[in-house]
């Protein structure tokens, strides 16, 4: 196989996956613009408006849609902190690892979403 059908099959792969995950995405979106404050919705919907009507000419416009929060946990960190916690557990049910395993392949997965 040539490297473009390759590249192909993965692109139709992501998109199958995207599609599939649409609705999950979507009510997860509802339920943040729910909870943000509604002066500050105003202003993401101005500057996301803004942005898409941007991005044919500037495509950097649309980086108002990344992530502006600064800090916090990477997936590495969070996932040493669970296997260390796990490692020195006092839990009267022992634990052969594989829950902190399946805990850790459900943030590796949300993390590749």
């Amino acid at each position: 196989m040539t490297n473009k059908w390759l590249s192909a099959r993965s692109l139709i792969s992501r998109y199958k996956r995207a599609v599939e995950n649409l609705p999950e995405s979507r009510h997860a979106f509802e339920q943040l613009d729910q909870a943000a404050p509604p002066g500050d919705r105003d202003i993401w919907l101005a500057e996301i408006q803004s942005a898409e009507s941007k991005r044919s000419v500037d495509h950097t416009a649309m980086d108002v849609m990344q992530s502006r929060i600064k800090g916090g946990a990477t997936l590495k960190a969070v996932t040493a902190d669970i296997r260390n916690r796990d490692s020195v557990s006092k839990s009267p049910i022992a634990d052969d690892g594989t829950n902190t395993d399946w805990l850790l392949e459900g943030l590796q997965i949300e993390d590749e979403q």
